[in-house]
C-alpha cells in the first residue's frame, strides 16, 4: 500500500464517518422534535418524583405519630391503638392511590409526548399547518380512548357496585 493510496483511504473513511453522523434536511426536525419531548418528558417525571418523595415522608411521620400515640395510649385499651393503625393505613392506602393515579397520569402524557413528536416529525415536509392538525388530532383521538377507558372503569364499578349490594 502506498503513502497515497493511505491517505485516499484516511479521507474516504472521515468521508463516510461524516456522512453517518451529518443532519440530512429530514432528520433535523424529527431530532429537534425528540429533544422537545424528551426535555418535557423530563420535566413530568421530575414533578412525579417530587410528589412521590412528599408522600414517602408524610408516610414517614405519619407512621412515627401512630407508634406515638399507640405507645401514650392507655396500654390497656386496644381500641386506641386499632385506631391508630387503622387511621395509619387509611393514610397509607391514600397515598399508594395518588402514587398510582400520578404513574399513570405521567404514563399517559410520555405516550402522548412521543406520538405528537412522531406526527410532528414525520409531517416536517408537509404544510406547517397540517403538522398542527395531525397533532391536534392525535390528542383528541387520545383523551377520545382515555374518556372511553373511563366510562367503562365506571360502568364496571357500578355493576360490581350493583352485585355486591344486598337486594
Amino acid at each position: 500500500m502506498t503513502k497515497d493510496q493511505a491517505q485516499a483511504d484516511t479521507t474516504d473513511l472521515a468521508r463516510q464517518t461524516q456522512a453517518l453522523f451529518a443532519l440530512n434536511g429530514v432528520s433535523g426536525p424529527q431530532f429537534e422534535q425528540f429533544f422537545k419531548a424528551r426535555d418535557q418528558m423530563l420535566r413530568d417525571v421530575e414533578s412525579f418524583a417530587r410528589h412521590w418523595l412528599e408522600r414517602r415522608q408524610e408516610a414517614t411521620r405519619s407512621a412515627a405519630e401512630a407508634l406515638s400515640q399507640m405507645n401514650s395510649a392507655d396500654r390497656s385499651d386496644p381500641a386506641a391503638a386499632l385506631k391508630a393503625v387503622t387511621d395509619w393505613q387509611r393514610g397509607s392506602w391514600e397515598r399508594m392511590r395518588e402514587d398510582l393515579q400520578e404513574w399513570t397520569a405521567l404514563c399517559m402524557r410520555c405516550a402522548d409526548a412521543m406520538a405528537t413528536t412522531q406526527v410532528e416529525a414525520s409531517s416536517s415536509d408537509a404544510d406547517p399547518g397540517d403538522t398542527a392538525k395531525a397533532g391536534s388530532r392525535a390528542t383528541s383521538e387520545t383523551a377520545q380512548d382515555d374518556a372511553g377507558r373511563a366510562n367503562s372503569r365506571s360502568s364496571s364499578r357500578s355493576r360490581s357496585a350493583a352485585q355486591a349490594s344486598p337486594g
